[in-house]
C-alpha cells in the first residue's frame, strides 16, 4: 500500500512505499475505521534513516486508495526520538474536528439538510451532501423539532442531528487525478443502511472465528415497570391498553387501560426487587418518553424498551481470524464497515444446539505491513432464537434448508425381533431436514418387502408369521416428485432350540510376581524364571552392568499355567564429556597460602604488611595473583589513593573528584552524510567543554567549529561556527541566539523599526539591545515617493485641528431673476416658476415690513483626527 505526503497547499510532495527499495518505508501502521463516527483515523511509523521522513509535518496531510476509495488524513500528532516518528492522522478537515457551533433555537418542524446547514453551519465549500433518503420539505410530519442549548463541535453537532433523525452516515474524500483533493461529501443514510446485509456469509468458530465470549449483565439499565409520555403531550398515556405474549404464550408485558404504568411480570419474577413479600410491589419502575405518533406508538414503545431492559444485557465478544478482516469472503467481497453478518459456534452452549449471532461491523482496524493486527469489531449482536425478529430466522431457516440434507427413520412399535413367530409390530416412516425437529410429511411413502412393493403409507403393521427367520422392510419418502429419503429395517424371526452342554471352566489369572537382572550388553536375557540371575529385589545398575530387565510372570488356573514376559527397564547413561575448567580460586587469609598454583588469587586480610616466600611485601586489605612463579597485585582496596599517574582501561567509577579530565574526539558519523569529528571534551572544576572541528568523511573538506561549553562564568554556549546560543552567568541572566552570526534580535528588530506596545516600557529594557527614541502623537503612514509630503521616511506634517478658509469651503450661491407684472393684470411667464397665470405670483405691496437674510457660523476650527486607538510607540536609533 502506497501512502502519499501532502504539503499544507494538498500539493503531493513524497511517498512512502514499502515496495520502493529507495522510497520511505513505515511500519506499525493502523487504519481504525468507525461505523459510529462515519470516519477512520490511521497512525503510522517511519525510520529517520531516510531523509524523506522530513517531509512529514504537522501541516501536512496523508492519502492512499483503498478498495477503489480515496482516503485524506490530516496529520494531527508528531512524537519522535532519534531513530523514528510515529504519526497520528484523521480523517476529517480541522474545521469538522475543531471548529465550535454555539447554541440554536428553533420551534418547526425542518429537514435534516436545514439542521446540518443552520443549525452545523455545514458550507458547500467545506462540506457537501450527497446522498439523503430523507425528505427535504421542512412540514414533513416525520422531521423533528430540534434545539441545541449548548456550543460543541460542528462534527458532535452533526453526530446528533443524524442521530435525531435514525441516520446513519459517511464522510467521503474525492482526490482529483494528479491527486489533489476535490471535495469531502457526507452522505446520509436510513437505520442500518451503511454497508450490506451478507447473505452469502456466514463465519464459523474454528474457520474464520477464533473465539465468543458473552456477558449477563444486571449492573446497567433495568427496569420491569415503565410509564411512557408523549414528549409533545399530543396522546394520551393512561388510556393506552395493550398485552405481549412471549412464544411460548405466556403474557410478557401488560397495561391496563387507566392505569398510569406498563408491567413486564415474567422480568418481576426473575429479577424482583426485593424478597421480604411476594405479595408486595416488587417492581423495578422507570419514566420513560418519545415522540410519539399515535397512542398505540407509546405502547409500542414500550415494549420495544421491555425487550432491552427488562432481563440481564447480554454482550457478546467475537474475535475474528485475521484473514476474516481484508480476504474476500462469501461472493468475492471483504466484509466492509456497517456489513451485517450470520455468526455460528455449534460448540458454544451445546444445550441450546449451539450459538448463532447475527452481528454488525461497527469498528474495523487494519494494518499493511502485519495482518496479524487486523481486527474487526462487532456490535448490534442479535441471538438467534425464537425471540429474533421474523427476518432474521427467516435467514438462518434458509441457510439450514441449503445446507442440510434430509435424513430418514423408522420408528417401532414392538422392536424388531420376534420369538417362534408371534406377535407384530408397527412400522413408521419419518424424514427431517438438517437438524430440524419438525418432521417434513412427503408427499408419499413407498414401502417394500425384501425389494417387492407392499405398501403406500406412512405406517404399515407387520405379523411375525408373516416371514420364517428374516426379512427387510424398506421406504422411499417422495416430496414434489423427488425421492427426499430413504430407510430401511431388518426384522428376525427365532425359535427356540435345543439346549446345549454345559461348557469348560474359564482361565483366569491366579497372581503376578516380577523379577530383575542386569546385563553387561543389550541383548535380551533368555534365563528362565527360577535362575537365580533373576532377582526379586531390583538391583542397582553401574557403568558395567547398565542394562537393567524385568521378568512378569502371570499365573493362570488352567494350563498352561504360567506366562512370562522379559522387558527392558533402563539403561544407565554414559559419563558426558570432561568440563572446562572452573575458574581459579580465592583465598583470603592473614598467612600465605602454601599451596600455590598458576591463576590463584589470595586476599592479604591482615593488619600490618609481611613478606611473601618470593620476596613480595604484601601490603593489608590488599589482592595478590600467583603467575607461577610471584605474587603481582590484582586488586588494592583503599579510602583514598594519591598518585602521580593513573592509567585505566576498563572500570566502574562511583564518586569521582578531580581536577581534569581531557577526552580525545575522533570519530564519524554513520547517518546521512558522513562527518569526522576531531577534538576534545575537557572536564574541570570550572564545567564542561567540547571543541571539535568538523569536516567532510569523503571529501576531507573543513564544514567549521562546533564548540559547546558549560561553564559557571560563561554560563552555555554552543556554537557550529555560524549559529549559536549563549546563556551568560548572574542573577540577570541574558539569553543570546545567533544565526549566521547574527544576534536575532537584532534581525527581528533591526536599526529603523518601530515598536509598539501597550505598555510604557523602553523596549532596551526589554530585549537589552539598541538605543529607543519615544514616538509621541503622530499616526504612521506609508511611504510614497509620487508623494512629496510623504516620500521618505521620517517626515512629519499635518495637524490636530484645522479652520478652513475661504478657497476650502465649497462653492455655493444662488443667481435666479423673479419677474415682476402690475397687480392688474396676469400673464404665464411671470412668477417664481413661470407657471400658468395667478398660480405662482408675487404680490408687492407697501403695508407689510420688510425681510432681511443674515450669515451663520462661527469659523473656528475642527477636529481633523480619523477613529484611533493610542500606543506607545518607539523608534530603534542605534
Amino acid at each position: 500500500m502506497q501512502l502519499n505526503i501532502y504539503d499544507l497547499t494538498l500539493k503531493c510532495i513524497g511517498i512512502i512505499n514499502n515496495n520502493l527499495p529507495a522510497a520511505l518505508h513505515y511500519f506499525d501502521d493502523n487504519w481504525h475505521r468507525y461505523l459510529l463516527e462515519g470516519t477512520s483515523t490511521f497512525d503510522f511509523s517511519v525510520n529517520k534513516s531516510h531523509p524523506d521522513y522530513a517531509l512529514l509535518t504537522m501541516q501536512g496531510y496523508i492519502s492512499f486508495t483503498y478498495d477503489d476509495e480515496d482516503y485524506l488524513f490530516k496529520i494531527v500528532n508528531l512524537r519522535q526520538d532519534h531513530f523514528s516518528i510515529q504519526v497520528q492522522c484523521e480523517n476529517l478537515n480541522f474545521e469538522l474536528i475543531k471548529e465550535e457551533v454555539g447554541a440554536c433555537k428553533n420551534t418547526k418542524r425542518h429537514s435534516i439538510v436545514w439542521y446540518l446547514k443552520n443549525a452545523a453551519k455545514i458550507t458547500d465549500n467545506v462540506l457537501e451532501i450527497g446522498n439523503n433518503p430523507f425528505s427535504e420539505v421542512d412540514e414533513d410530519k416525520n422531521n423533528p423539532v430540534l434545539n441545541f442549548d449548548s456550543t460543541e463541535t460542528k462534527l458532535a453537532r452533526i453526530l446528533s442531528i443524524c442521530n435525531s433523525f435514525n441516520a446513519e452516515f459517511l464522510f467521503k474524500t474525492k482526490l482529483k487525478n494528479d491527486g489533489t483533493f476535490q471535495n469531502l461529501t457526507l452522505d446520509l443514510y436510513k437505520k442500518d443502511g451503511v454497508g450490506q446485509k451478507r447473505k452469502d456469509v456466514i463465519l464459523y468458530y474454528g474457520k474464520n472465528i477464533d473465539g465468543i465470549t458473552s456477558t449477563g449483565d444486571l449492573t446497567a439499565t433495568f427496569f420491569n415497570a415503565a410509564t411512557v409520555t408523549d414528549s409533545n403531550n399530543k396522546y394520551n398515556w393512561l388510556a393506552v391498553e395493550g398485552k405481549h405474549y412471549n412464544d411460548e404464550g405466556q403474557l410478557e408485558f401488560y397495561k391496563n387501560a387507566g392505569e398510569n404504568t406498563a408491567y413486564a411480570p415474567l422480568s418481576r419474577d426473575m429479577f424482583p426487587s426485593q424478597l421480604k413479600s411476594s405479595s408486595s410491589d416488587r417492581y423495578t419502575r422507570k419514566d420513560l418518553s418519545t415522540e410519539a405518533t399515535s397512542a398505540n406508538s407509546l405502547w409500542d414503545y414500550a415494549v420495544s424498551q421491555f425487550k432491552l431492559y427488562a432481563y440481564p444485557q447480554m454482550t457478546y465478544e467475537v474475535t475474528v481470524a485475521v484473514n476474516a478482516v481484508t480476504n474476500a469472503l462469501g461472493n468475492d467481497r471483504k466484509l466492509d464497515i456497517g456489513d451485517r453478518v450470520t455468526i455460528q459456534d455449534k460448540t458454544f452452549d451445546q444445550t441450546e444446539g449451539g450459538l448463532i449471532l447475527s452481528a454488525r461491523v461497527t469498528e474495523q482496524e487494519i494494518s499493511f505491513t502485519n495482518p496479524l493486527n487486523n481486527k474487526i469489531t462487532f456490535s448490534n449482536f442479535v441471538k438467534l432464537k425464537s425471540e429474533i425478529s421474523a427476518d432474521l430466522m427467516s435467514r438462518v431457516e434458509e441457510i439450514a434448508k441449503e445446507n442440510a440434507p434430509y435424513h430418514a427413520e423408522i420408528e417401532t412399535s414392538n422392536g424388531v425381533q420376534f420369538k417362534n413367530g408371534k406377535g407384530s409390530t408397527t412400522l413408521s416412516a419419518h424424514v427431517y431436514q438438517g437438524s430440524a425437529s419438525t418432521e417434513t410429511i412427503a408427499d408419499t411413502y413407498e414401502w417394500t418387502k425384501d425389494g417387492e412393493s407392499v405398501a403406500n403409507a406412512q405406517e404399515i403393521t407387520v405379523e411375525a408369521s408373516g416371514f420364517s427367520d428374516k426379512v427387510v422392510y424398506a421406504y422411499q419418502a417422495i416430496l414434489n416428485g423427488k425421492v427426499i429419503g430413504s430407510a430401511s429395517v431388518t426384522l428376525t424371526n427365532v425359535k427356540d432350540g435345543t439346549d446345549g452342554k454345559a461348557g469348560k471352566d474359564g482361565r483366569s489369572v491366579v497372581s503376578i510376581e516380577q523379577k530383575y537382572q542386569v546385563t553387561l550388553t543389550d541383548t535380551k536375557p533368555t534365563e528362565p524364571w527360577e535362575d537365580k540371575r533373576w532377582q526379586i529385589v531390583e538391583p542397582k545398575m553401574t557403568a558395567t552392568y547398565k542394562y537393567l530387565w524385568s521378568m512378569t510372570r502371570l499365573t493362570f488356573n488352567q494350563a498352561p499355567f504360567t506366562q512370562d514376559t522379559v522387558e527392558k527397564k533402563a539403561v544407565y547413561g554414559d559419563s558426558g564429556k570432561t568440563g572446562a575448567d572452573g575458574k581459579p580460586g580465592k583465598i583470603v587469609s592473614d598467612t600465605e597460602p602454601t599451596t600455590k598454583f598458576k591463576g590463584l588469587t589470595w586476599k592479604y586480610s591482615g593488619l600490618t604488611a609481611i613478606d611473601a616466600s618470593d620476596g613480595t611485601n604484601i601490603q593489608p586489605n590488599t589482592e595478590y595473583y600467583w603467575n607461577g612463579k610471584n605474587w603481582e597485585l590484582n586488586i588494592i582496596t583503599a579510602h583514598n589513593i594519591q598518585a602521580e599517574s593513573l592509567e585505566s582501561l576498563t572500570g566502574k567509577m562511583g564518586d569521582l573528584e578531580t581536577g581534569s579530565v581531557t577526552n580525545k574526539i575522533d570519530f564519524a558519523t554513520t547517518t546521512g552524510k558522513p562527518i569526522h569529528y576531531q577534538g576534545t571534551s575537557v572536564l574541570n572544576d570550572k564545567g564542561y567543554k567540547i571543541d571539535a572541528n568538523m569536516s567532510d568523511l569523503e571529501t576531507g573538506i573543513s564544514r567549521g567549529e562546533k564548540l559547546i561549553s558549560l561553564d559557571v562564568e560563561g554560563g552555555l554556549f554552543i556554537s557550529d561556527g555560524s549559529n549559536s546560543i549563549a546563556l551568560t552567568s548572574g542573577y540577570m541572566v541574558k539569553p543570546t541566539l545567533l544565526i549566521n552570526g547574527n544576534d536575532i534580535l537584532d534581525m527581528i528588530w533591526p536599526i529603523g523599526s518601530v515598536y509598539t506596545s501597550y505598555e510604557n516600557k523602553n523596549p532596551a529594557d526589554l530585549f537589552g539591545i539598541g538605543v529607543w527614541t519615544r514616538i509621541k502623537g503622530r499616526f504612521i503612514v506609508g511611504v510614497d515617493e509620487a508623494d512629496t509630503s510623504i516620500s521618505s521616511a521620517g517626515k512629519t506634517g499635518g495637524e490636530k485641528n484645522h479652520t478652513l478658509t475661504t478657497d476650502e469651503m465649497p462653492k455655493h450661491g444662488v443667481q435666479e431673476s423673479v419677474g415682476i407684472k402690475n397687480a392688474s393684470s396676469e400673464a404665464k411667464g411671470y412668477g417664481l416658476t413661470q407657471a400658468a397665470a395667478f398660480k405662482d405670483r408675487v404680490i408687492i405691496n407697501n403695508s407689510g415690513k420688510p425681510t432681511y437674510t443674515g450669515s451663520a457660523g462661527g469659523g473656528k476650527a475642527h477636529n481633523n483626527m480619523p477613529p484611533y486607538i493610542a500606543l506607545y510607540m518607539w523608534r530603534r536609533t542605534g
